[in-house]
């Protein structure tokens, strides 16, 4: 046995190995790649991105790299590619395919829909239309008049958000229960610096309301896109997979327990 293996895991990996062996596995409410992440009376707080990471003992590119998230497409050559991204929450792994987004902005209604009750593309907290006909820009092989590839586009929720870094009100701040950086409306003051130091400019004013909207992970887009382009999937799903393709030892884990 390696000395890795000799070392006693982190506290939070084997907690997450008797986690997962009572997490169900049925799909998430909230669109996705699997279960909700809901655990039974008495088994304890749900898995989270700090848990899994824990568990496997690396980061998101040891996960890709180890075969981890290969269940969900999610390859080394896929993001190298420039198809695959992935966003993170401490809740989800959020991926988007260009390779399956049609361009048929349906993502975009369904968010405004279930989040402004209204069609509002121009303010969605996903965007495909404004990469639609060439991509980035002009000089890119992407949209309809290129490689028929759209460019999906989220909120990344950064670990040091610019947007709420720079909102002079402090209208932008973490959930407690997601992880997503979200908006307090009594608080904002639509003023748009968070649109503007967003380097994707992905918060956006709302002219019928004068405040800003921002992604907050509900997972609608998800639900509603018919070819699967977006997926959010839970913390507890990707431990199985950790345990399954060996990226950490069950029997080290036992172990320990």
């Amino acid at each position: 046995m390696s000395e890795n293996m000799k070392k006693d895991p982190p506290e939070e990996a084997v907690e997450v190995f008797a986690l997962t062996e009572e997490t169900s596995s049925k799909e998430a409410p909230d669109g996705g790649g699997g279960s909700s992440g809901a655990l039974p009376k008495g088994a304890g707080k749900p898995v989270s991105r700090r848990t899994v990471l824990a568990l496997a003992g690396c980061g998101i590119a040891g996960l890709v790299a180890g075969g981890a998230l290969a269940s969900w497409g999610i390859t080394s050559t896929a993001i190298a590619a420039g198809r695959v991204m992935l966003r993170t929450t401490p809740q989800k792994l959020i991926v988007t395919d260009r390779a399956k987004c049609s361009g048929c902005q349906r993502c975009e209604m369904s968010c405004t829909i279930k989040n402004d009750k209204k069609t509002a593309q121009h303010i969605a907290r996903v965007q495909v239309w404004r990469n639609y006909n060439y991509g980035h820009g002009v000089d890119t092989p992407d949209g309809i008049f290129g490689a028929i590839e759209y460019t999906i586009e989220t909120c990344k929720q950064c670990a040091e958000p610019w947007c709420l870094n720079n909102c002079p009100v402090h209208a932008i701040y973490e959930s407690p229960e997601s992880g997503a950086r979200m908006v307090d409306p009594t608080r904002c003051i639509g003023c748009g610096m968070c649109h503007a130091a967003c380097p994707w400019n992905m918060p956006t004013i709302d002219p019928e309301t004068g405040k800003s909207t921002k992604c907050i992970s509900c997972g609608r887009c998800a639900q509603q896109c018919p070819n699967g382009a977006i997926t959010f999937i839970d913390w507890a799903d990707i431990s199985t997979k950790v345990l399954e393709t060996g990226t950490v030892s069950t029997a080290s884990l036992i172990e320990h327990r």
